[in-house]
C-alpha cells in the first residue's frame, strides 16, 4: 500500500521514557545500513551476510515488544524517529538516508512481522538501486512493484518538490528572439592542437609522467593499508586496539572472498606477530583476535574458501594456499578434511589435504577424535590421515569403522589399518574378510596378505573351501587364493594341490577357474612340493589353467 504525501520533518528531542526504545530503533536503522553495505559487498549472498541479516532480525523482533509500530522518517542525511536522529552518515556513498531521499521517499512504517517475511526483499531492493543508470527504474517504482504487507512508505515527487508553478496574467507570452547563427564547429580535436600550449609537456617530462603514473597504478595499496592499522594496533590504547582488531575481522572475509590469499596471510601473520610479540593487550583486545582465528575453523568459512580458490583457478599458486592454511586453528581439522574430500581441482584437494595433514600431524588427539564424526567425508579423511601418519594408539577407533553402514568407509577403514601395522590392525583385518561389500573383503584379503599376518591362514582356508568362495567373482577368488598361499606356506601346498589336480570320487574336477586360482596360490609358496604340484598341471588341457600356471612357476623359479 501506498500513501502520497509532504512532510515536514520536526527536530523535537525524544521524550527520556522512550529513550530505550530510540536506542533500540537506532540499533535497527544502523543494522539496514551495515546489511546493506555487506550485501553489496557478497554480491547477495556469503555466510557473513546471512550473519548480519540474522541479527538484524533477531533486534526488529526484540523490538516489537516494545512498539506495535516503527515509522522513521527520511531527511536528505538524516533517518528521525519521532524527531530524533537515529541514523547519520557524512559520505553519500555510504549514505542510506540520501539513498531513500534522493528519489522521494520521505517515511518508513514497519510493522511486526516485516523481519521474518520482508526484510530479505527490501534489502535486495536497496541493494539494487545501487546498480541501476540514472536512465533506468528508480525506487519509488521498485517499492511500488512489489506488494508490501508489513511495511508502508509514504514519498513525494523529488522534481516537482518545492518547485512554484507561475499563475498566468492573461497576457500572450513575448516573443522568443530569432536565434543567432551558430558559428562553424571544429569537428575534432588533436593531440597536435596543444603543441604549442603554454603547459604542455615535453618528451622527458611525459616519460617521467607516464613512469609516476605506471607506479601509482602499481602501487599495493592493501598492504599499505594494513601497516597503518597495525602500527596503531601496537600503539593504540586498549579501546583503539579492539576498535581495530574488529575492523579486521570484517576485512579478513573479504580478503578470503576475493581471492586475495597473500594479503589475508599477512593479515594472519601480524596478528600473530602481535599477539606473541610482547605487545600488551587487553583482555576484550586478545578475546577479539581468538575470535578472529575461531572464524577460521568454521565449516562455512572453509567451503567459501574452496569455492573461491576453486573457481579463481591458476590464478591462486599452492604455495600461496597452503601459506594460508598454515595459520588455521586445530578446530579447522575437521572442515579442511570434508572441504578436501570434496575438492575438485586435483591442486586444491592438495593443498587443503596438505594443511590438515599439517594440522593432525600437530594435534593428534584432536584428529583421532574425528574419527567418531558424523559426517562420512570427515570421517574417510580422518581415517587416511591416521593411516598416513601411523597414529598406532587409534587402532582401535579405526576398527569401529568396519561396522559403518557405508561400505565406501569401511573400505578406507581397510587401508588405514593397513598403514598402521600393528597387532590389533590386523586383527580387526581378519574380521573384515566377512564383509557385505566385495570390494572390502578383496581390500582385506590383499591387506592380510601384505602384512603376513599368520593368524588369518584358518579364515582364508575355510574361506578356500566355501561355497561362497566359489560363487563370487575372479577377482575376489585370486585376492583370497594368493593371500592364502603366502600366509600358509608350505602347510598349504595339499589344499591347493588339491584344488588344482585333484578329483571328486566321481571323477569331476574344480572348474578352471578355481583351480587357476588355486595354481596363482601356489606361485606365492617357495618351495619344492608347490612347484612339483604346478608341474603337474603345466599340460593341462584348459588354456585359463595352463596360463595361471605358467605364471605361478615363473614366480616360484624366481
Amino acid at each position: 500500500m501506498t500513501d502520497f504525501a509532504v512532510h515536514t520533518l520536526d527536530q523535537a528531542e525524544t521524550d527520556p521514557e522512550r529513550e530505550p526504545v530510540r536506542l533500540d530503533v537506532q540499533e535497527v536503522v544502523r543494522g539496514f545500513s551495515k546489511a546493506l553495505r555487506t550485501h553489496l559487498l557478497y554480491e547477495g549472498s556469503g555466510p557473513a551476510l546471512e550473519r548480519f541479516v540474522d541479527t538484524l532480525r533477531g533486534k526488529m523482533a526484540s523490538l516489537w515488544d516494545r512498539s506495535d509500530e516503527v515509522t522513521i522518517r527520511v531527511d536528505e542525511h538524516d533517518l528521525l524517529w519521532e524527531g530524533a536522529s537515529v541514523y547519520h552518515a557524512e559520505e553519500r556513498g555510504e549514505d542510506l538516508a540520501f539513498l531513500l531521499y534522493k528519489d522521494g521517499v520521505r517515511e518508513l512504517s514497519f510493522h511486526p512481522g516485516f523481519e521474518a517475511e520482508e526484510l530479505g526483499a527490501f534489502l535486495e531492493l536497496l541493494a539494487r538501486i545501487h546498480r541501476l543508470r540514472q536512465d533506468e527504474e528508480d525506487l519509488l517504482t521498485l517499492l511500488w512493484e512489489h506488494d508490501w504487507l508489513y511495511f508502508r512508505y509514504k514519498y513525494v515527487d523529488p522534481l516537482n518538490e518545492g518547485v512554484q508553478v507561475p499563475v498566468s496574467s492573461g497576457a500572450p507570452p513575448p516573443k522568443a528572439p530569432p536565434p543567432a547563427e551558430e558559428p562553424d564547429l571544429v569537428s575534432s580535436v588533436s593531440r597536435e592542437d596543444f603543441q604549442e600550449t603554454l603547459y604542455f609537456l615535453d618528451e622527458g617530462e611525459m616519460r617521467r609522467l607516464t613512469a609516476e603514473l605506471k607506479l601509482e597504478m602499481e602501487r599495493d595499496l592493501w598492504t599499505q593499508l594494513l601497516n597503518a592499522l597495525f602500527d596503531r594496533l601496537q600503539d593504540g590504547a586498549a579501546q583503539r586496539q579492539a576498535q581495530l582488531v574488529s575492523i579486521l575481522s570484517d576485512i579478513l572475509p573479504t580478503l578470503l572472498g576475493a581471492g586475495k590469499l597473500e594479503s589475508a596471510s599477512y593479515v594472519l601473520g601480524e596478528l600473530v606477530g602481535v599477539a606473541t610479540g610482547g605487545t600488551v593487550l587487553a583482555p576484550p583486545v586478545i578475546r577479539g583476535l581468538r575470535a578472529l582465528f575461531d572464524q577460521l575453523a568454521r565449516p562455512e568459512t572453509v567451503a567459501e574458501l574452496v569455492r573461491v580458490v576453486e573457481e579463481a583457478g591458476d590464478s591462486v599458486s599452492e604455495e600461496a594456499l597452503g601459506r594460508l592454511f598454515g595459520f588455521f586453528p586445530p578446530e579447522a581439522l575437521g572442515p579442511l578434511l570434508h572441504a578436501g574430500e570434496a575438492a575438485a581441482s586435483p591442486a586444491v584437494r592438495r593443498s587443503v589435504l596438505g594443511a590438515a595433514e599439517r594440522l593432525g600431524a600437530a594435534h593428534q588427539e584432536h584428529l583421532v577424535r574425528l574419527l567418531a564424526d558424523a559426517d562420512a567425508s570427515t570421517v574417510s579423511g580422518a581415517a587416511r590421515l591416521v593411516g598416513r601418519l601411523r597414529v598406532v594408539t587409534a587402532a582401535p577407533e579405526v576398527a569401529r569403522l568396519l561396522q559403518r553402514p557405508e561400505a565406501g568407509l569401511r573400505l578406507v577403514a581397510v587401508e588405514a589399518l593397513q598403514e598402521l601395522r600393528s597387532p590389533s590392525a590386523s586383527g580387526a583385518l581378519e574380521g573384515a574378510l566377512d564383509d557385505a561389500d566385495r570390494e572390502v573383503r578383496v581390500a582385506a584379503a590383499r591387506a592380510l596378505a601384505s602384512l603376513r599376518y599368520a593368524p588369518a591362514r584358518a579364515k582364508l582356508e575355510a574361506a578356500i573351501e566355501s561355497k561362497r568362495l566359489r560363487e563370487a567373482d575372479l577377482t575376489e577368488r585370486i585376492a583370497f587364493f594368493e593371500a592364502y598361499g603366502g600366509l600358509a606356506g608350505a602347510d598349504g601346498v595339499a589344499i591347493l594341490d588339491r584344488v588344482l589336480n585333484g578329483k571328486s570320487w566321481l571323477g569331476r574336477r574344480e572348474t578352471g577357474e578355481m583351480r587357476a586360482c588355486a595354481a596363482l596360490g601356489l606361485g606365492r609358496i617357495q618351495v619344492p612340493a608347490a612347484e612339483k604340484a604346478l608341474q603337474a598341471a603345466a599340460a593341462d588341457p584348459d588354456p585359463v589353467v595352463r596360463s595361471a600356471v605358467g605364471r605361478a612357476l615363473r614366480a616360484v623359479k624366481t
